[in-house]
Parts: C-alpha cells; sequence; structure tokens
C-alpha cells in the first residue's frame, strides 16, 4: 500500500513537471493539468482509505486516482474558460497567476489599463479602478459601468456552478470607518446590478474592506488611485472561499 501511495506521489511531481513551460524566464503552471495531479493524488488517497477492508486497496487507489484526476482537472477547465469569456466580455488578456511559486510584481491593473481579469489557483478575479465605476466619493454606477456589468452578468450566468465575491477597496485617505462603508456600499452596487442582469443573488456574497490590502504604495497619488477598486472573485461551487479583508 505504502509503495502504491509512493508511486501515485511521485507521478503526480513528475506529471506537475511536465506541465510547466519556460516563458519570460518564469515557470508557468497549467491550470488543467495541475488541478487534475492533485485530484488524482488525493482520490488515491480516499480510494485507499475507503470500501471494504477486504478488497483489492490497489485497485480502490487507481480507481479514486482517476476519479480525483477528472474532478481536479474539471476545476481548472472551468476556471481557464471562466477567465477566457471574462477577458472577452472586457477586451483584455486574461493575466496568469496560477503559480503559487511566482508572486505578482506589479498590480494587475494600471492607470493605462484599469480593469484586468487575473487567472489564480482557486479562482478567477475580475479588477476593476473604481474611476471606471463611479465618481469620486460615489456609490452610483456610472452609466457605461453598467454596460460593463452586463456583459460580466452575461457570462457568470452561462456558468452558474461559480460562487461569487465583490469586494470594494478604498485607499488609506480619510476615516477608516467611512472607507469601510463607502467600500461596502460599492460592492453593493455591483452585487445589485449583477442580480438586475439575472445572476442569482443566493451565489453572491459582498465585503467592504476600506484601505486594507493595497496593491500599490498609498503614499504617492497614482498608487491611491490604484487602491480604490472593486474586485469580483468567482470560485468553482465547493471551494472554501476565505474573508478578502482577514
Amino acid at each position: 500500500m505504502r509503495r502504491i501511495l509512493a508511486l501515485l506521489t511521485v507521478s503526480a511531481l513528475l506529471a506537475g513537471g511536465c506541465a510547466t513551460t519556460q516563458g519570460n524566464k518564469e515557470t508557468k503552471v497549467n491550470k488543467t493539468v495541475a488541478g487534475a495531479t492533485l485530484g488524482a493524488v488525493a482520490g488515491g488517497v480516499l480510494g485507499a482509505i475507503t470500501g471494504p477492508k477486504h478488497s483489492n486497496k490497489g485497485k480502490r487507489v487507481l480507481i479514486g486516482a482517476a476519479a480525483g484526476a477528472l474532478i481536479g482537472g474539471a476545476l481548472g477547465y472551468i476556471l481557464d474558460q471562466q477567465a477566457k469569456a471574462l477577458g472577452n466580455d472586457l477586451g483584455v488578456k486574461p493575466i496568469d497567476n496560477t503559480n503559487p511559486e511566482v508572486k505578482p510584481s506589479q498590480p494587475p491593473i494600471t492607470k493605462e489599463k484599469p480593469v484586468a481579469v487575473v487567472k489564480e489557483p482557486e479562482k478567477v478575479k475580475v479588477v476593476v479602478k473604481d474611476s471606471v465605476l463611479f465618481d469620486l466619493n460615489s456609490y452610483k454606477l456610472k452609466p457605461e459601468a453598467k454596460e460593463m456589468l452586463a456583459k460580466v452578468a452575461k457570462t457568470l450566468n452561462e456558468n452558474p456552478d461559480t460562487v461569487i465575491v465583490v469586494v470594494g477597496y478604498t485607499d488609506s485617505t480619510g476615516s477608516f470607518d467611512y472607507n469601510v462603508k463607502l467600500s461596502e456600499k460599492r460592492a453593493e452596487a455591483v452585487r445589485d446590478q449583477l442580480v438586475l442582469n439575472g445572476v442569482d443573488p443566493t451565489r453572491i456574497v459582498v465585503f467592504g474592506c476600506g484601505p486594507k490590502h493595497p496593491i500599490a504604495p498609498n503614499n504617492t497619488p497614482e498608487g491611491r488611485a490604484l487602491n480604490r477598486r472593486v474586485e469580483i472573485l468567482v470560485y468553482p461551487k465547493g471551494e472554501k472561499i476565505p474573508n478578502p479583508c482577514d
């Protein structure tokens, strides 16, 4: 039994290694293959520890590994497709941050590119600069923002097996309590617009994190402008969802 599990682990590591490619001197991991690899290991372990005691454990390991690979690969595929669709909606190329060993060196959005779609290991993230959505200190959506969110809602409706987390952020200027309330009201405005366009409200969770988790320094106007943003996080159903404000 130990030998079988060891072989599964080694095979998973080899598969993970084969799934990497070199690009711009950074190692990028294919999300679908990585998901299938991890799923195979988890499935193999579950297959070994479940079932009748006197049945063939080796066979159960292989069956569990196959099922785990299908589940992991399916989740990876769902996230890949979701990122591509959202990128098409917003006219941007998704950023691949699925390799946990490569930390992003710059914010996903800039002054020139105020909207981004980011692929991460367990979710897809849409990041939108506040000026695209709202006027200064306002939580009323601009007309063009409503049009953009209608496109996002259409894609979310086509993929109902996901959970959506809408998170508002501000810069560090002003009262902490005011910023938290403003960020929450902005997140709620985005949520309400998605619901208005047919997204099931039971799929959506809203957070207002205020100045927490800045993506740029708050000591420059440019940095503060990037920190004022709304993020739409898309998770597969069943995925553990952490509190984004922690």
